[in-house]
């Protein structure tokens, strides 16, 4: 069961559209907000969550959302953290850039200036902006310190070991 606080007047619980195959919650936005390109912004959700004993959950990407240009900057909400969720987004696009010159009629430059695209993207209030997927806590595992490892295939090999 996941449990689920409503902390705001206009908060939404999340929601899937194919449960059992979805692998993530829809979470949305109680607020408008301007994402400026590069700067991280914390975006509330409104609501606090309750997952089974010994769960918490991964945050991540919607598809939508990354198709805009907006990412999500990571985290995990830990199985007792029962504050708001706040979803961190980034937005990754870039402003173009162009330079106009003004010349006079001998040809002589008069003027230069730089013009640059707006790249912010909006976020409105109700606007989905990630997915929130259970996670079973397994940091009670034993930790043992050993001398070595058991080998496998992969071995030692690691960024980009595999092929593109």
């Amino acid at each position: 069961m996941l449990k689920v606080k409503l902390l705001h007047p206009e908060a939404q619980p999340p929601t899937v559209n194919y449960a059992g195959s979805d692998l993530g919650f829809d979470l949305y936005s109680v607020e408008d907000v301007l994402l400026p390109p590069g700067v991280p912004v914390k975006v509330r959700t409104g609501i606090a969550v309750e997952g089974p004993t010994g769960w918490g959950f991964v945050l991540g990407d919607r598809s939508s959302m990354a198709a805009k240009g907006i990412t999500y900057a990571g985290g995990r909400i830990d199985a007792g953290y029962r504050g708001e969720l706040l979803v961190c987004l980034i937005n990754i696009n870039q402003p173009d850039y162009t330079i106009q010159s003004v010349r006079d009629d001998s040809g002589r430059l008069t003027d230069v200036t730089l013009a640059r695209t707006d790249a912010s993207v909006h976020i409105r209030k109700g606007d989905k902006i990630a997915q929130m997927s259970p996670f079973e806590s397994r940091t009670s595992l034993e930790i043992v310190v050993v001398e070595e490892l058991s080998e496998s295939g992969r071995g030692a090999k690691g960024f980009g070991s595999s092929g593109r």
